[in-house]
């Protein structure tokens, strides 16, 4: 506080003397001027009047020289010398303000950008303000910034490296359960067959699991993506929706395709197709019986594909739309554990589709259900020849 304060006060101080020293000499060359040109005579005879010493009194009785009439017959225009004040005084403090303003926001505009490159996952963002001008509130601020940023950084790269580790030391230990579970099979009799066949299941569950969060890991650290081939999104939406078809027909519902989008992207088909498989599965599991899950692919201008895929399920909360696309997130109304999901599915939609320079988004439908909307930037296609 009493450094912001000493600038001020200083800033306040600085203007008062500039604009008093301009008042005093432009005021004192107004008067000159208006005497001469109202009162000739009197100011011929100001010049020209003998000066005293610049010590001691004037003239012996202190009379003014003779034939010195130093009363004016009109007084100077007061107006005059007020606005000529304030308009020195507004000149100069609104100039000394504009500066100080902005010497004083240039720290905080530099901290706003870097809260924007926070904001949009470049954890390494940092303002720079250095410990130079010690006491300043704005910088120590930059600088608590700066170690705040350094700390987050530190433990999402730990919790990263955590993950990816974990994943992989479960690896090793779920490849021997199921080879032991192969063993036990061989000799166990025949009313141990259920419980096997549930530790299958539930390890086949955990190594799936496993495999998304190895997914998640590497599309977090901005690794490039592997094995980019031209993609025929038409092609690929077709072929997700018939093998969920399928899959959702044992359920008693359906996926329909619709719509005539078409379009090609550079990527990893691989990835595109676990992205558009995850939300799709995603609504076959929440969207009632008896009930169809739509998909469509409709072309957005002036490239771009966009598809939209809608479920008839109870929907999301709306202040939790953008939160379903965070690992492991769940809503407590609609989406628990019983459901069989892992809440990673949709992480990794999300990643993907960004790393191929989309963007994913969820709303709930006025009719009911939730619609998960994947739009992606497609190649032109050249005119031919």
């Amino acid at each position: 506080m009493k450094s912001l304060f000493l600038k001020f006060f200083l800033a306040f101080v600085l203007a008062m003397l500039i604009s008093g020293a301009l008042f005093f000499s432009l005021a004192f060359r107004v008067h000159e001027w208006l005497l001469e040109t109202r009162h000739p005579e009197l100011a011929h005879q100001l010049r020209h009047r003998p000066r005293p010493p610049f010590f001691g009194p004037g003239p012996r009785d202190g009379a003014p020289p003779p034939n010195a009439d130093f009363r004016p017959k009109q007084p100077p225009d007061v107006l005059i010398i007020l606005g000529l004040q304030s308009g020195i005084f507004l000149v100069v403090g609104g100039a000394v303000c504009y500066l100080l303003a902005w010497r004083l926001t240039t720290p905080i505009r530099r901290l706003r950008r870097t809260v924007q490159q926070l904001a949009k996952g470049d954890l390494s963002a940092r303002t720079g303000m250095n410990t130079m001008h010690k006491g300043d509130e704005i910088a120590d601020l930059g600088c608590e910034f700066d170690r705040m940023a350094e700390q987050i950084e530190g433990l999402l790269t730990a919790q990263k490296q955590l993950v990816r580790d974990v994943s992989h030391e479960l690896r090793s230990p779920l490849a021997r359960l199921q080879v032991a579970l192969e063993l036990a099979r061989r000799n166990a009799p025949a009313v141990t067959e259920p419980a096997l066949i549930r530790i299958e299941q539930e390890a086949e569950r955990l190594n799936g699991m496993i495999g998304e969060l190895l997914t998640l890991s590497l599309l977090e650290n901005g690794s490039p993506l592997p094995s980019q081939t031209v993609v025929d999104l038409r092609e690929m939406v077709t072929e997700v929706v018939q093998d969920t078809d399928f899959e959702a027909a044992g359920t008693g519902r359906q996926v329909q395709l619709c719509g005539e989008g078409h379009g090609t992207v550079q990527g990893n088909r691989e990835l595109l197709r676990r992205a558009l498989e995850n939300v799709v599965r995603n609504a076959i599991r929440y969207t009632p019986p008896d009930s169809t899950v739509s998909v469509q692919l409709l072309t957005s201008e002036p490239h771009g594909l966009l598809i939209r895929v809608r479920d008839h399920g109870p929907g999301v909360p709306e202040n939790a739309l953008d939160a379903i696309f965070q690992p492991f997130y769940r809503v407590a109304e609609a989406r628990d554990r019983q459901s069989g999901g892992s809440g990673i599915g949709l992480a990794i939609t999300s990643r993907t589709i960004r790393l191929h320079g989309g963007a994913v988004t969820a709303r709930n439908h006025p009719d009911g259900g939730l619609v998960v909307e994947i739009s992606l930037p497609t190649i032109p296609q050249t005119a031919p020849a």
